[in-house]
């Protein structure tokens, strides 16, 4: 399209060339320059070929050169018609082929010199001569110039479209890279959520299901955990689903993104659901940036989740989180059946820790440990301040 709009631009279409051609031919008939039907005939010929100055500037160029070449034959007196090669000679700067466009230049300064010596004829004196010769020389240069400057122009700006239009395109494949990243983020972030508070809930309604038979008070306790994992579980689903929306930054608030100082609140958390849990926490996580910090509870998060629905009855796990120079170390071990029990189908837990410490550049294993159980070793590195 913008191809098609340049060449509907009035000053780029053969119709301002036929219109420059025609005041130029009717000039010497308003100011009574043509003293006879010859000369406006000579002078059109010399302009007629403007008519093509910029469809086919080399071809203009070449015919008004051949006609002043003729010119010097039959007369040796200037014309008003030479003027044309002005016109023709900016032409073929502006728009002509780069060969051209030298060779123009060196035909100019040659008829200047051929112009000086027929209309002169060795009648004026050296002085004269030369001011003549230097003045056409100079006039012939100009016109060049001021071409080659328009061409310069109008490169520099077709480099500038073409950049902008990269940059568009470049712009357009970043945010597609960047959607499916936000959407593989988000993806993570709600597996984790879903399947950790639904592991939970689960594990937790069962155990109120068998209380409430024999101890109803420790029931109702249960079922206030119940209660409260749930609405932290669908404050963060919202945070989550609000990253979906337009109006994401008004509920960006519902519920802080999760860290590694919040890693005693999710034992806790588990704890109440039955689970036995030792925590050993070695370093000031509260230090660590916010991505690491997310990274670590997700890790956590997802192996102890592992361990609630894959580990079996009467599973224990232990968490060791170090924080070094450089990277927090991550382990939590289990002494459930691990690998042997079967498949939920989902697989897609060990896979979102494996996406998470890629994007950190770390290292995580998970898998079956010697003695029996199952163990998730990790390192997050910290990101510089």
């Amino acid at each position: 399209m913008r191809e098609r709009v340049r060449g509907w631009r009035p000053l780029e279409s053969i119709g301002f060339d036929i219109v420059l051609a025609g005041a130029l031919m009717a000039v010497p008939i308003l100011i009574g320059l043509a003293s006879a039907n010859g000369d406006l005939i000579l002078d059109a010929l010399l302009i007629l070929p403007l008519v093509l100055r910029r469809r086919a500037p080399v071809l203009s160029f070449a015919t008004i050169c051949l006609l002043l070449a003729a010119q010097t034959v039959l007369v040796d007196t200037s014309r008003y018609g030479d003027v044309a090669l002005l016109f023709a000679l900016y032409a073929i700067a502006s728009y002509g082929p780069l060969w051209a466009v030298w060779s123009g230049l060196v035909a100019g300064l040659l008829g200047a010199v051929v112009a000086t010596a027929d209309w002169m004829g060795g009648r004026a004196d050296p002085k004269t001569t030369t001011v003549s010769l230097v003045t056409l020389a100079t006039v012939v240069f100009a016109s060049w110039l001021l071409g080659y400057l328009s061409r310069t122009r109008r490169a520099y700006v077709a480099a500038l479209e073409d950049r902008a239009a990269q940059l568009e395109r470049d712009a357009a494949q970043q945010a597609q890279i960047a959607t499916a990243a936000e959407r593989a983020r988000i993806a993570r972030e709600m597996h984790d959520v879903v399947a950790h508070s639904l592991s939970v809930m689960v594990v937790q309604a069962d155990g109120a299901l068998y209380a409430s038979r024999r101890r109803p008070e420790q029931a109702v306790e249960t079922l206030r955990t119940i209660s409260s994992t749930g609405r932290s579980s669908l404050a963060e689903m919202r945070k989550l689903l609000g990253l979906l929306r337009d109006d994401a930054a008004a509920d960006a608030t519902l519920a802080p993104v999760p860290g590694a100082a919040d890693l005693l609140d999710l034992v806790e958390q588990l704890r109440a659901s039955g689970l036995t849990i030792s925590l050993d926490v070695t370093g000031d996580l509260r230090r660590v940036d916010a991505a690491t910090g997310l990274t670590t509870y997700r890790i956590v998060q997802e192996a102890l989740t592992n361990t609630l629905k894959h580990g079996g009855p009467d599973v224990s796990a232990s968490v060791d989180v170090r924080m070094t120079t450089d990277s927090v170390r991550i382990r939590v071990d289990d002494d459930g059946r691990g690998s042997t029990v079967a498949d939920d189908g989902a697989g897609h837990g060990i896979v979102g820790m494996r996406e998470r410490i890629a994007v950190h550049a770390g290292q995580v294993e998970a898998g079956p440990r010697p003695g029996g159980g199952f163990r998730v070793t990790a390192v997050v590195p910290l990101e510089a301040p």
